[in-house]
């Protein structure tokens, strides 16, 4: 299993580009439940980047049992946050990796991970979300349209398709649409066939801390 961490002030700081106005946005879900993305956590962010003078315009977080992965709990934050949301230039992410896709797709703005994954504990929302999340070090849904290849790829291809796939069925499990088939649509429909132009690195599932020799994939 793994656990969800915040990111350390001063790291978080440097990840924020200078004069950028931030919104910080929990989970009801695992984030609250962890206490690592609840009501009272957003708010210490949100008090703790003023005091570094960043320019915060509020913060959020949604009932508690809600997680904000679920596409539609993610749409009820920004109607319930729209004003502050909308003087905001990114959204601070106070959630596991698997929030990130929906709050982009939700807000139509660049959203900052605040929070770091490690190996133990149990976090991960509701079964549904666990699935399609494979709570990789590096969460690259959101170059992909949402669409999580970790998850939705037999082969775990990051860097597009394998080229096997027939009439947009997967290679693997014909039965199944070829996620980058649908990666592709999505992205284009967005006008954002660009970002398939660079180059994915490889993500690592060795625990943190360990030597950096293999694991990849």
């Amino acid at each position: 299993m793994q656990q969800t961490l915040p990111l350390p002030l001063t790291h978080l700081v440097g990840l924020i580009p200078e004069g950028a106005r931030v919104f910080v946005l929990g989970c009801g879900d695992c984030a609250t439940r962890e206490h690592f993305g609840g009501p009272e956590e957003c708010a210490a962010a949100a008090e703790a980047l003023a005091a570094q003078g960043i320019s915060v315009t509020g913060h959020y977080a949604p009932p508690e049992g809600e997680g904000i992965c679920d596409l539609r709990v993610a749409r009820a934050a920004v109607a319930a946050s729209a004003e502050a949301l909308e003087q905001a230039d990114l959204v601070l992410l106070l959630s596991c990796p698997q929030g990130a896709p929906a709050v982009e797709r939700a807000t139509g703005r660049t959203v900052l991970l605040g929070t770091q994954v490690v190996v133990g504990g149990e976090t991960g929302g509701g079964r549904r979300s666990v699935d399609e999340c494979s709570f990789c070090d590096r969460c690259i849904a959101r170059e992909t349209g949402g669409l999580c290849p970790h998850s939705f790829c037999p082969k775990n291809l990051i860097n597009g398709p394998c080229g096997g796939s027939q009439g947009g069925r997967c290679e693997v499990l014909p039965k199944r649409p070829c996620v980058w088939e649908l990666i592709h649509r999505r992205l284009k429909a967005a006008g954002k066939l660009s970002i398939l132009e660079g180059y994915q690195e490889p993500v690592s599932f060795r625990p943190p801390g360990t030597e950096d020799v293999g694991g990849t994939r």
